[in-house]
């Protein structure tokens, strides 16, 4: 069996109103069921999913696609992940050996990172690479999880790297713009010398950048990071997100630490479902990363009076935002790098055992600056209290609170109540998901809406390639005719043809994947019958016929030779009554 039969296989066994619904609720109104759109910050039923097609949409934010494409985008993987989570959900064995064709769009970039990479890392075994990887061992790093990491070392000569692109005969200007190089008084050189050099991967798989730390003690600035490129920006990514999704998943919930050196520490101990803040605070992008997982977050950050305000700000925007917030405490260091070096990998693990809600932080932290023997301080202390409870939602929490302050300060639950009936939730910023990035919300002319309907059309019934073949043949648009080539050529290849398979096909060849998937949000609720498509057929003939009239008449008003101006009115004549 081919890796194409393999997955249409997948597809086929899988009812994509089974897998969504083991997602979010789901309910049937008529013959296509309805839900809460996972792709955008939505209110009301917005995502339509037909059972018969095995595709949805949502009407709202044009996200469209089927039952793989659904699990890329909600679970944050690749394609490639997406077809083994839905073969593992309805328990089918798959080893997920295929490839996608690559058409990446920074590919060059990506690979001029690629290259960097292996040239820092191929430094640590070298006799002048000793001193790097001894400081690493030294710090617990072994060469199994500096392998996992490429970590590497940039060497002391400001023109290694450099000399390297230049023999490949790679623009200074593309590693200039890739914060890479660096130029002073014309003379190139490298931006990263006698440092650690820690990769950051984006949430695609790809080296973008690099976090550089000194080894040696030298008195200048322990880090310097690559700055924001076209390839890079620090706030939409969360460092080891990449390789740590299996294991969350597995684990289900994340530590979310403040520093990279954190995330590998418990990495190296075998506490993989770990990620690392790229700041000290969240962006939008970040806490949409975190609420596709789908997790409990343990915050895991610093444990000095920075460490803590971090987790408070941060704890605030996952609460507020419906992820389910957890905080991990530990004593004596400064953050979980420093504890289990000390402590050791089971004493963390105790402290994970032991993790308090943020609810529950938030009070003791709260109680841990106040002297409540003090009257004032104690006021005060109940007063902040009573701000963070008017903010939840559980009203079992409520009632709790209230009774232990009552019972603790001898204070009556009526005026607890009363105080608290006052009070107005205080708002943080709540983020709204990303749009899916193949929507596109632009207004379609006639044509291009008619284009749209005829690949749906070919898509969904062999009588509408035949008709396309016999009546129009062509269509004058490289975008669309790829599209059309490829459904001509999976018809011809499989002997049969359907929306479902063919978004499969098409994700596969990673070409025109957000284009198909805008087509299915624009036609899905078309009635499909050959009077449409005729009726469709003709819009795009015309304008064809229109398009190619105006070339002329621009061609007829610029020519200076008389024969030629009569051959051209003759032909444009010609066109306008259809006999060309």
């Amino acid at each position: 069996m081919s890796n194409n039969e393999a997955i249409n296989n997948i597809r086929t066994q899988a009812n994509i109103v089974d897998i969504i619904g083991s997602y979010i609720n789901i309910s049937k109104k008529g013959s296509n069921y309805f839900c809460i759109c996972p792709f955008h910050d939505d209110h009301s039923p917005s995502m339509s999913i037909s059972e018969s097609k095995q595709i949805y949409k949502c009407f709202s934010c044009g996200a469209a696609g089927n039952v793989f494409t659904f699990v890329k985008e909600y679970e944050n993987v690749t394609y490639q992940e997406a077809v083994s989570i839905v073969a593992d959900k309805i328990g089918i064995t798959y080893n997920n050996k295929f490839k996608v064709a690559e058409n990446i769009k920074y590919k060059k970039e990506y690979d001029i990172y690629s290259l960097a990479t292996k040239y820092y890392q191929n430094n640590l075994k070298t006799e002048i690479g000793k001193k790097a990887l001894k400081y690493l061992k030294e710090r617990g790093l072994n060469e199994e999880v500096i392998e996992e990491f490429k970590i590497g070392v940039s060497l002391n000569d400001k023109f290694a790297l450099t000399n390297i692109f230049l023999n490949k005969k790679i623009p200074i200007s593309d590693l200039e713009e890739l914060g890479l190089i660096s130029k002073y008084d014309g003379q190139a050189h490298d931006i990263f010398v006698n440092r650690i050099m820690f990769p950051i991967v984006n949430n695609e798989g790809f080296i973008v950048s690099y976090s550089a730390r000194i080894y040696n003690n030298e008195e200048t600035s322990k880090y310097i990071n690559t700055k924001e490129t076209k390839i890079f920006n620090k706030g939409s990514i969360l460092y080891n997100l990449y390789n740590a999704k299996k294991h969350i998943k597995k684990a289900n919930f994340v530590i979310l630490v403040e520093g990279q050196m954190d995330a590998i520490r418990l990495s190296s101990v075998g506490i993989k479902n770990v990620v690392a803040l790229m700041g000290s605070a969240l962006t939008d992008k970040q806490i949409n990363l975190l609420k596709k997982l789908n997790v409990p977050v343990y915050l895991s950050l610093d444990n000095d009076e920075a460490g803590q305000k971090a987790t408070l700000t941060n704890g605030n925007l996952l609460n507020e935002n419906q992820i389910e917030t957890f905080v991990i405490s530990f004593s004596d260091y400064k953050d979980p790098d420093e504890y289990i070096k000390n402590m050791g990998k089971d004493a963390y693990i105790r402290n994970i055992k032991n993790k308090k809600s943020f609810f529950e932080y938030k009070i003791n932290n709260l109680k841990s600056k106040k002297n409540l023997n003090s009257t004032n301080e104690l006021a005060s202390y109940i007063n902040e209290v009573l701000s963070y409870v008017v903010s939840e939602n559980d009203e079992i929490l409520k009632n709790l609170t209230i009774n232990k302050l009552s019972t603790d300060y001898g204070i009556d639950k009526k005026i607890l109540n009363e105080k608290l009936a006052n009070l107005k939730p205080i708002k943080i910023k709540k983020i709204t998901e990303e749009k899916v990035k193949h929507n596109d919300k632009k207004k379609l002319n006639k044509y291009e809406k008619a284009i749209d309907a005829i690949i749906y059309f070919m898509c969904s019934d062999p009588i509408y390639i035949k008709m396309y073949e016999k009546k129009l043949g062509y269509i004058p648009n490289k975008t669309y005719l790829s599209i059309i080539n490829d459904i001509l050529y999976f018809y011809e290849v499989n002997k049969y043809i359907n929306i479902a398979d063919f978004i499969t096909f098409i994700s596969l060849k990673n070409k025109n994947v957000d284009i198909l998937n805008n087509i299915v949000a624009n036609s899905n609720e078309l009635v499909i019958n050959e009077n449409e498509m005729e009726g469709y057929i003709k819009i795009v003939k015309e304008d064809i016929k229109n398009k190619e009239i105006a070339e002329l008449k621009k061609k007829l008003k610029n020519e200076l030779d008389f024969d030629k101006k009569i051959a051209l009115a003759e032909k444009i004549t010609k066109i306008k009554k259809g006999s060309v």
